[in-house]
């Protein structure tokens, strides 16, 4: 008999989400996508199976990091009987299950000091939640059996085998990524790391004061390559290094030179050598961190003198997270396997090249895998490169999407910003609320659409919708922000326009009071510096927004706007 079957492999929240750093979100991504990958792979030389989701090619066999493989893979299965069907399951399973292993082996031979041994292979153990659901079908009933595939998988999900853990001992500390597991890192209950004793495996594994981490922890701090992995804060950076002179660059890294024999900083090599002309991670630009490490005072100096001229960078970076829309419609009108695979291959062709796209904008793609996306980019980078990435993929599905005659699917991209010293967990969650108004359910207008959430350290959230053939829009938020980096906008003017919004909030059905206002505000704003009145056009720009969106829908896009524009630290201070 012929079947189809999804294989899911998870959870995605252990393996993705738990993480307080950026190397735990890029290497729990990374597990997930080799795991995929493993089952996958697996599946390709099995005679009787034909891969679906993904398609992978010999040539995304030898440059697999270019796009990651997403965690439900989908194959046909012909003229094997049910037992037949069963063992090949399973045997999937033993792949997803041996990648895991020889990733926590490697793992665990490449350290150099010892951890709890038993804990460490009781939680190895129960890493992985891997279903499989499987229909029985004929081609002309194609759509109808891939519609039921769907929904067994996710009923199969949803009664799932709730076994006890295996490491269930009290009175260990617990994992500080999410709490779930005890740690690995100390032989008795109640042991804390000491500073001096454990400064080998502290300083291996990146760990913070009273940090704990269980066995997963310390694959995701250790795991993969590490030339993949750049850190968050020489992302942030790299607008800043981009504009040094070269003899102010040259002077940059030999006061690196120091704090790179110290054993301070990390070299920063992959990314197809994106981030070459400054290979370090960026902690020590930001004179905050500076101050407060353990660095001697006459190393320091030099270097905080070398900021305090140049003006230190920004310290907002931004994590993009981006879906495809209504891609549910396309995939239900593929009525054969092979246009179903069309399908994949759009995907994985799009996932390959994004990468591409998010390095050209000083960034480092994180996950890649179909129609989802999750990358970190410099702050004033992050529009255009999310600009770029809806037309790529529009491009990329709109012939498939013509040829089966369903409409085009678009892009929806949330672009979090947050500072680089903040934890992972909460960038993301910031992400995924981006990308969930984006998304926009409850709009009248939903998807195909851009939000960016800024995530100020002070406190303030501030979220901002636009969709992407509101092209008036789009292009004002360039041009304002292009406006507020050359000083022709004042960074107090997106005070005052929030200001009046909640001063006249009362007024909202009463345009013309709130209209007098803004036209009196306009009258009076100068450009930075206070010396000349902001321009005619500029002015007519914001009279023209003032029309289309509310005082506080404009207050929000001119913050976004001065937040995008920002060069240095000093471009927004009093501001975070």
């Amino acid at each position: 008999m012929d079947y189809l079957v999804a294989i899911s492999i998870g959870p995605v929240q252990s393996l993705i989400e738990a993480g307080r750093r950026s190397q735990d979100l890029w290497c729990g991504s990374w597990l997930l996508s080799e795991v995929s990958r493993a089952v996958a792979e697996f599946l390709k030389v099995h005679p009787a199976a034909t891969l679906i989701f993904p398609v992978l090619d010999e040539v995304d066999l030898k440059h697999k990091y270019e796009a990651n493989i997403a965690n439900v893979v989908r194959a046909e299965v012909k003229g094997v009987s049910k037992e037949d069907l069963s063992e090949l399951v399973e045997n999937a399973k033993k792949a997803a299950n041996q990648c895991v292993q020889k990733i926590f082996d490697d793992t665990l031979q490449s350290l150099d000091f010892s951890l709890n041994q038993t804990r460490w292979q009781a939680q190895q153990d129960d890493v992985l939640e891997v279903f499989a659901a499987w229909v029985v079908f004929t081609e002309p009933d194609y759509q109808t059996a891939s519609k039921r595939l769907g929904q067994l998988l996710q009923a199969r999900k949803q009664t799932r085998n709730f076994a006890p853990i295996k490491d269930n001992e009290d009175g260990w500390f617990k994992s500080s990524l999410d709490g779930a597991n005890n740690t690995v890192l100390h032989q008795t209950r109640w042991q804390k790391l000491d500073p001096k004793s454990d400064e080998k495996l502290i300083q291996a594994l990146g760990l913070t004061k009273d940090e704990d981490l269980d066995a997963l922890g310390v694959v995701k701090r250790k795991a993969g390559d590490s030339e993949q992995f750049t850190p968050f804060s020489r992302i942030v950076a790299h607008s800043w290094i981009q504009h040094l002179s070269s003899e102010a660059l040259q002077e940059l890294k030999q006061l690196y030179q120091p704090l790179q024999k110290l054993g301070k900083v990390t070299k920063v090599t992959g990314n197809d050598a994106c981030y070459a002309a400054f290979p370090y991670d960026g902690e020590y630009l930001f004179s905050s961190r500076l101050e407060r490490s353990d660095i001697d005072q006459e190393t320091q100096k030099p270097l905080l003198k070398f900021l305090a001229e140049q003006g230190e960078p920004v310290s907002y970076g931004v994590l993009l997270k981006a879906d495809g829309d209504h891609m549910g419609d396309l995939l239900k009108e593929a009525k054969t396997p092979g246009q179903s695979r069309d399908i994949s291959r759009c995907l994985h062709g799009f996932a390959t090249q994004v990468r591409s796209t998010v390095r050209q904008h000083g960034g480092h793609a994180i996950y890649t895998g179909g129609d989802d996306v999750l990358a970190f980019l410099p702050l004033a980078t992050a529009f255009e490169c999310a600009q770029t990435l809806a037309q790529d993929f529009k491009q990329c599905m709109g012939q498939l999407a013509e040829q089966l005659n369903v409409a085009c699917p678009t892009l929806s991209v949330g672009l979090a910003i947050g500072h680089f010293v903040q934890p992972m967990r909460q960038l993301r969650h910031r992400a995924i609320a981006a990308e969930k108004l984006a998304k926009g359910n409850e709009q009248a207008k939903p998807r195909n659409a851009l939000a960016i959430q800024l995530g100020i350290r002070s406190g303030h959230e501030i979220a901002w919708r636009c969709r992407w053939d509101d092209k008036a829009t789009l292009t004002a938020l360039s041009t304002l922000s292009d406006a507020f980096a050359e000083g022709q906008l004042p960074s107090r003017i997106m005070q005052e326009v929030r200001a009046m919004a909640q001063r006249l909030a009362w007024a909202k059905d009463h345009h013309g009071i709130q209209q007098s206002e803004f036209e009196r505000m306009l009258d009076r704003a100068m450009e930075q510096g206070g010396e000349t009145k902001i321009s005619s056009d500029t002015k007519a720009l914001l009279r023209q927004l003032s029309h289309k969106h509310s005082l506080s829908e404009l207050a929000n896009l001119l913050i976004i706007a001065r937040w995008l524009s920002a060069k240095t630290h000093s471009d927004i201070r009093g501001n975070d």
